[in-house]
């Protein structure tokens, strides 16, 4: 919890200074780029944390991470985190980071799951009917679950809506013994 809690000051300060340098979506990018690299290459965290690599190395580093995302805010932002021994963090601050852009472009975040693939004309016809009935932009991460059976449960920050056969399930089970 503590963790997240630091996470969410670094990612808010972030915001805050790439939203007044007018790079949100350069910073929203980098930090999507430095994930990726970083999941990629799992020993890069450990390498830009390694007490004995230069600091000059550790950014060369960082700038070759960032690749075409690189802008000058990202970099020092990057270095900072290396320089107080926080790149743990980095997965939880870009989240944070990403949920601190939705909020600010009014775009809700939904985790989907469903029992069967989906094909795109299915995403997006869920999308924007969840659009409308939300009244906001949606940005769906779309999940296979079998063991759902079948229906769907769509998951925000706050709530849970469990329209799945396995909760209908549970339900009318609960509903029998009580």
């Amino acid at each position: 919890m503590k963790d997240v809690t630091v996470a969410r000051k670094y990612a808010h300060a972030l915001f805050e200074e790439a939203q007044a340098k007018k790079e949100l979506r350069a910073a929203q990018q980098g930090l999507e780029e430095i994930v990726r690299v970083a999941r990629l290459r799992g020993s890069l965290q450990s390498v830009l944390s390694h007490p004995f690599i230069a600091p000059e190395e550790k950014k060369r580093m960082i700038h070759s991470a960032l690749g075409e995302c690189a802008t000058p805010l990202l970099e020092r932002f990057l270095q900072l985190l290396v320089s107080r021994r926080r790149l743990d963090l980095l997965l939880v601050i870009a989240l944070e980071f990403q949920e601190e852009v939705d909020r600010f472009m009014k775009v809700q975040s939904l985790q989907v799951k469903t029992a069967f693939p989906m094909s795109e004309t299915q995403k997006t016809n869920l999308q924007s009917k969840l659009e409308k009935w939300l009244s906001s932009k949606v940005r769906m991460a779309v999940q296979v679950d079998p063991s759902i059976i079948g229906g769907l449960v769509l998951q925000t920050r706050d709530h849970v809506i469990d329209q799945s056969l396995q909760g209908q399930l549970k339900k009318l089970r609960q509903q029998l013994v009580a």
